[in-house]
């Protein structure tokens, strides 16, 4: 019995980092689509939001595993360094790589309100117990 429950233990992991993985590929899809089609720098910005919901869901669906928020980057790594290479309008690369760092910046405080969240509902769960 502890076998069997130890093992889904491993596949539901793995199936999360699986997820995360695809997820930030896809997102990075999106952030590249959006600059081919010739969306401006500033509104590329934006793409952190969906970064940081992805994080938040998934720091919450793996109960607080940090380092499961990480696949998240690695997923959208590659496209983030092709989009790294590209050249804004006063030949810098500084917007670009500032896209791509808000996509980094996105999961980040993904994790972080996904950690304090999980600590208010730990603390509340903790009076509840003392109460009765």
């Amino acid at each position: 019995m502890k076998k069997e429950l130890h093992t889904r233990n491993f596949w539901h992991d793995i199936f999360i980092i699986f997820c995360a993985l695809v997820s930030g590929f896809l997102l990075s899809f999106i952030g590249f689509g959006l600059l081919w089609s010739g969306i401006s720098w500033p509104i590329q910005l934006v793409m952190a939001s969906p970064f940081l919901l992805l994080s938040y869901a998934v720091y919450r669906w793996s109960k607080g595993a940090l380092g499961i928020c990480a696949f998240i980057v690695v997923g959208a790594a590659p496209l983030g360094v092709l989009i790294s290479r590209f050249r804004d309008t006063n030949d810098s690369h500084l917007m670009p790589v500032l896209v791509v760092l808000s996509w980094i910046l996105g999961v980040l405080a993904g994790c972080y309100l996904g950690y304090l969240s999980r600590s208010a509902q730990m603390k509340s769960t903790k009076r509840i117990n003392l109460s009765e």
